[in-house]
């Protein structure tokens, strides 16, 4: 009846939301808190949700429809590949505003990102010797694409450190990232 009508709706809305959304950032990985439109990292994770409980065969909202139309938005199933996702896209944003990839450890705008690239410092040694690690081939070659740096010390020689407050940059596309 109508009650599917209005459901319908409401989600063919958000789905145009998270268009608008990529279209503005590039990717679909919409923080869970997302200032200018809270209900939509909330929307995105309880999608995440019910595609889990669709691929389990328990009773869910998620169809086969939807799955499509998410997909064909890019639409990043997996929640730690999407925080992965997302904090690739946080370090973009650092190169294109500091020059490089070199995160220091006291990084107030965005303190997560300087935790995270340690942690993907620590997993790469894991990798290489042989202990199980979150890090992949495919993320390696990745962060390398970046520009990123495993060992830091060698890089301060090659790579010209900026200092944070040395260069103005324009964050104001990405401020809600440090919110």
């Amino acid at each position: 009846g109508r009650f599917r009508k209005s459901h319908e709706d409401k989600w063919t809305q958000r789905v145009d939301e998270l268009r608008l959304f990529r279209r503005q950032h590039g990717h679909c990985l919409v923080p869970y808190s997302y200032p200018p439109n809270p209900q939509l990292g909330c929307w995105v994770k309880r999608q995440r949700r019910q595609h889990k409980l669709l691929t389990e065969g328990k009773t869910s909202t998620m169809t086969a429809e939807r799955v499509r139309l998410l997909e064909d938005v890019g639409f990043v199933w997996d929640s730690h590949d999407a925080s992965w996702e997302e904090k690739l896209n946080d370090l973009r944003l650092y190169r294109s505003c500091y020059g490089n990839c070199l995160v220091p450890s006291t990084f107030k705008k965005n303190p997560q990102l300087a935790v995270w690239v340690k942690c993907q410092r620590r997993q790469h040694k894991l990798f290489w010797e042989g202990k199980p690690s979150s890090m992949t081939v495919e993320r390696i070659a990745r962060l390398e694409k970046e520009g990123f740096c495993w060992e830091v010390r060698p890089c301060k020689t090659k790579e010209t450190f900026v200092d944070e407050q040395s260069q103005e940059c324009n964050a104001d596309d990405f401020r809600w990232l440090y919110e």
